[in-house]
């Protein structure tokens, strides 16, 4: 078996901007067919959100690297600052909202990699999640 690494410096990054977030990615399928596990660092304005949403078959680590989160793991609501982390199964619903005064940054990483080709399914709109935040 052969052996792999890659090395991506902060100016070598993919960028791209969803639904008002900037996302920087270090490592997806268009950067290297090896990795089996993505990272991307994302900017979030202040008010900006990832409405409650699950990926089927990924799963997900938060980190928090600056700002303010409220953080919702299916019915579990809790406010993450820089240095907190949460870990995310497959199909499990969660939603991250920046409640702070200034953007928010976090890194996501997902894997297996496959799990990719299933997406993002939005559960925002279904019971009981379209209760949780009415303010939106």
């Amino acid at each position: 078996m052969s052996k792999y690494w890659k090395f991506v410096k902060d100016s070598e990054t993919i960028k791209e901007r969803v639904l008002g977030r900037d996302h920087y990615w270090h490592f997806n399928a268009d950067m290297t067919n090896q990795a089996d596990t993505y990272m991307v660092k994302v900017v979030m304005p202040v008010g900006g959100m990832h409405n409650f949403h699950r990926h089927p078959e990924m799963n997900e680590i938060l980190y928090i690297l600056k700002g303010t989160a409220e953080q919702w793991v299916e019915n579990e609501r809790q406010i993450l600052k820089a240095g907190d982390s949460v870990y995310i199964d497959p199909n499990v619903v969660h939603g991250t909202f920046n409640i702070g005064d200034e953007d928010l940054e976090f890194l996501a990483i997902l894997a297996p990699s496959f799990g990719w080709e299933t997406g993002t399914i939005d559960e925002y709109q279904n019971l009981p999640y379209s209760e949780y935040r009415k303010d939106l």
